[in-house]
């Protein structure tokens, strides 16, 4: 995917605390990024957050027995405060840094919203693609 959707970040990095964010493929290709990450440190977020949720979806299917369903979200708690990856259906995810100032339910809370306006525009862009397919 060449579609870049960074726009998806600009109301999280509007929230007291959150200072960075990216936007990645499922299989850990960049889509977009905050302005202060660079290519080389976006792309290595990126491909580590596609493991952490790999991991985190095979965790949850495994002590379920196979019955639990998607992850929703997967909050990391660091000596700097907080990393919170959002998976945005089965096609991408968003992940952002947040000093431990942020409001950790409002950040949840914004996340989600901006992952359905993100499978929207990925649903979009891909009905785009396929001649005769209409959103």
């Amino acid at each position: 995917m060449s579609l870049d959707v960074s726009w998806v970040l600009s109301p999280l990095l509007a929230l007291p605390g959150v200072v960075r964010g990216v936007v990645l493929s499922r299989d850990g290709l960049i889509l977009g990024g905050s302005a202060d990450v660079g290519v080389e440190t976006g792309e290595r977020a990126a491909a580590m957050t596609s493991s952490v949720l790999g991991a985190a979806r095979a965790l949850c299917d495994g002590l379920s027995n196979g019955t639990e369903g998607e992850v929703v979200d997967i909050v990391i708690s660091a000596g700097s405060g907080y990393y919170y990856v959002a998976p945005a259906g089965d096609r991408a995810a968003i992940v952002v840094a947040a000093t431990g100032a942020v409001n950790i339910g409002s950040l949840a809370y914004e996340v989600q919203l901006q992952v359905q306006k993100l499978i929207k525009a990925l649903d979009e862009a891909s009905a785009a693609r396929v001649p005769g397919v209409r959103t």
